[in-house]
């Protein structure tokens, strides 16, 4: 609900990120969706006209298997919080272009079909920032002439700020580790700590032998009323 009123925020990850988490954790879906959901694919860079096949060799798109909504519409709005995108709009794959929906924030179970195609993965397109295209691009694109969504001024601005807190913790976080790890590095190579490391094993070691020692010792007390008590019975039956 807040993110339908407010979207993104310095406290969303960023599509990039959402991206780059993906690739790290190698992300793999089931064969099939589950029952009720729809797969869609979510290209960060997509034109109108052009193929996608570069996009899906190059796994430049966010995969997810969306539940439906108990209408069976499919909710935009939850793919929008869920990868952080100010908005995203669906691809029609055989005409190549943008689907103008009449609500733009929910696709009904038709259009769902339709948009779907044979293999049943819609795709979507949110862009999550200006795009840079080569000058050597066929034909002729322009920013005008591209679908919406563009992000706002505003949301490019906050995500840079996010970007500047996410690689300065990074930093911070990297020299930390290293810091730590050099230091232990120093304390287990010096010879003050091998003395110590010898002496707790020996006493550890000391605690062991006396702990099994008592434990002996407390069978043995244990027995020797034992063996008295068989002895003596044995002697009145006589």
């Amino acid at each position: 609900m807040l993110y339908a009123l407010f979207g993104p925020s310095i406290f969303c990850r960023t599509p990039q990120e959402h991206l780059e988490c993906q690739w790290r954790k190698n992300i793999q879906l089931p064969h099939t969706p589950p029952e009720r959901h729809v797969r869609v694919y979510l290209f960060l860079e997509w034109q109108e006209g052009r193929d996608d096949k570069e996009l899906l060799d190059n796994l430049l798109y966010l995969k997810a298997d969306v539940p439906l909504e108990p209408t069976g519409k499919l909710s935009l709005l939850r793919i929008r919080e869920m990868w952080g995108l100010e908005d995203c709009i669906p691809i029609d794959q055989c005409r190549r272009m943008a689907f103008k929906s009449a609500d733009s924030d929910y696709l009904s179970p038709i259009a769902i079909g339709v948009l779907a195609g044979e293999n049943g993965v819609l795709k979507l397109f949110g862009r999550s920032c200006t795009p840079t295209f080569p000058p050597n691009a066929v034909g002729s694109t322009t920013l005008s002439t591209l679908p919406e969504p563009r992000p706002s001024d505003a949301t490019v601005a906050m995500r840079e700020k996010r970007m500047q807190y996410v690689r300065r913790y990074q930093a911070e976080t990297t020299w930390l580790y290293e810091t730590a790890n050099e230091k232990v590095d120093e304390v287990l190579s010096s010879k003050t700590m091998l003395f110590v490391f010898v002496v707790l094993v020996i006493c550890i070691a000391n605690v062991i032998i006396r702990f099994i020692d008592g434990l002996n010792q407390s069978e043995t007390c244990l027995w020797v009323p034992w063996l008295e008590f068989k002895n003596e019975y044995a002697h009145n039956r006589l």
